[in-house]
Parts: C-alpha cells; sequence; structure tokens
C-alpha cells in the first residue's frame, strides 16, 4: 500500500483552504463599494460615495478578521489531522504484515 506524502496532502490542503476562505459560510463579504469618476462626477456624487466609505471600510475589516478567524481555525485542525495521520501512518509501517 502506497501512502500519500505528507507534503503532497499540505499542498493540497492549502489550495483548499484557500477555496474555503473565499466561501467562508460564516463571514459575509460586503459588496464592492461604486466609486464614481473624478473627471466627471458632481459634488454631490463624490459627498456621497465619501460618506459610504467609512462604514465599507468597517465592514471589510470585520470580514477580512473573519476570514483570518477561519483560516487560524483551518490551519489548526489540519495540523491536527496530520499529526494523527503520521501517528497512525508511522504505526502502520511498524506492524508486521498480515
Amino acid at each position: 500500500m502506497k501512502l500519500i506524502p505528507i507534503c503532497a496532502l499540505t499542498v493540497v490542503t492549502a489550495l483548499s483552504a484557500l477555496s474555503y476562505a473565499s466561501a467562508a459560510p460564516n463571514c459575509t463579504r460586503p459588496a464592492k463599494l461604486s466609486i464614481p469618476d473624478g473627471k466627471t462626477a458632481s459634488d454631490d456624487a463624490m459627498k456621497a460615495a465619501q460618506a459610504k466609505l467609512a462604514p465599507y471600510a468597517k465592514e471589510m475589516s470585520a470580514y477580512l478578521h473573519c476570514l483570518s478567524d477561519e483560516i487560524k481555525n483551518g490551519t489548526a485542525e489540519y495540523d491536527s489531522v496530520a499529526a494523527e495521520w503520521k501517528t497512525q501512518s508511522d504505526a502502520f509501517k511498524n506492524t508486521p504484515a498480515k
């Protein structure tokens, strides 16, 4: 029986974490803020966009913090699973053939 090297699992897990992070179920990404064209926008349009910037920045900061937490949690879980895999893989390799 061939076992997948731990480095290959690390690469797959890292790629999976990136995919997961973009779709983290507990993190809500704010809608992209539409910025008016400064060359053609009216004063009112620029003021309206400016008023939306602080709330957008706050929401985006919360979203990024959430993603960071999700990645940390996923990394901790992966480290635990990888350690358990190593322990069990080593036990398997050291067990006489049946």
